[in-house]
Formats: structure tokens, C-alpha cells, sequence
């Protein structure tokens, strides 16, 4: 099968914009804790996309090398963030703690954003996604009415 030279030279230019986005940058930049929370922040945004992205930053991708992230982040009630971990023996760990605090998260995150030299737009759309990983916030009382004018209670 003869394939297009117009469609192999759109492929390239494709693969090409696709590692020049901020996600593919961040991907190769990201190591450790960093690149393993990345990987998990991306995947819940760009779940379909990230499939494509993958291969194309680290040619012969499978599957994230372990431990990595299986779930979103949540806020646990010390503080700390927390997710579930599938650990080096390919065992399940809950809630493991990725970031002592979001403060570490947030700052983790702006050095990464830092190394990129990321846009302002740029910027701003990897925060929003990392903001929508974490999904919970343990440390808030559900029952907590601010109008009732006897809670007088602090909910940390």
C-alpha cells in the first residue's frame, strides 16, 4: 500500500506540534513524584488524548512504569494530599500521601511551570487541571451551616 506523501508530511507536522505543546514538554521535564502526579493530572483531563501524546514523547510507551497513581488527588484531613498508588510489586495502596500539604503541590507544580518557561495561558491551564485532580477535600465538615449563628466551631 502506497501511503500519500501529503498525508505522511501532516503526520509530522502533527507529531511535531503535539511535542511542543506544554503537556508533551511537561512529560519529558517531569521526573520522579513530579512526573508520576503529571502523568495522573493529565490523564484525567485529556484521558483519550494522553494516548496519543504518550507514544510520541517516549517512543515504545506501554503503560507507566510503577509505583504511578490509579486514582485523583483528594485533600485528606490532615492536610496532606493523598491518592491511591499501585506500588513496584503491583500491589494497591489508599490514599498514600503524594504532597505533605497543597502549598508543596502548588509550589511543586510552579517550579515545573518555571523550568518550561510556560505562558501566561499556558500556565494557567496546567494550574486548572491540576485543580481538578484534586476532587475532594476531606478536611471540610459537611454538616457546617455558615449561616447558623451558633457555629462558632473552625473547620480544620
Amino acid at each position: 500500500m502506497v501511503v500519500p506523501v501529503l498525508a505522511t508530511e501532516f503526520e509530522k507536522t502533527l507529531a511535531f506540534d503535539l511535542r511542543a505543546s506544554w503537556q508533551a514538554r511537561a512529560l519529558v521535564e517531569a521526573k520522579g513524584q513530579t512526573g508520576m502526579v503529571l502523568l495522573s493530572v493529565l490523564s484525567h483531563t485529556y484521558d483519550e488524548a494522553l494516548m496519543v501524546v504518550l507514544p510520541l514523547v517516549f517512543p515504545g510507551y506501554v503503560e507507566p512504569s510503577l509505583p504511578c497513581l490509579v486514582s485523583t488527588g483528594k485533600v485528606a484531613k490532615s492536610g496532606a494530599v493523598v491518592a491511591d498508588v499501585i506500588r513496584k510489586d503491583r500491589t494497591l495502596a489508599k490514599d498514600q500521601v503524594v504532597y505533605p500539604t497543597e502549598l508543596a503541590m502548588r509550589d511543586d507544580f510552579r517550579r515545573l511551570a518555571d523550568r518550561l518557561k510556560l505562558n501566561d495561558s499556558d500556565r494557567i491551564e496546567m494550574f486548572k487541571c491540576v485543580q481538578r485532580w484534586v476532587v475532594a477535600d476531606r478536611r471540610l465538615d459537611p454538616t457546617f451551616d455558615p449561616k447558623d449563628p451558633d457555629a462558632k466551631r473552625i473547620v480544620h
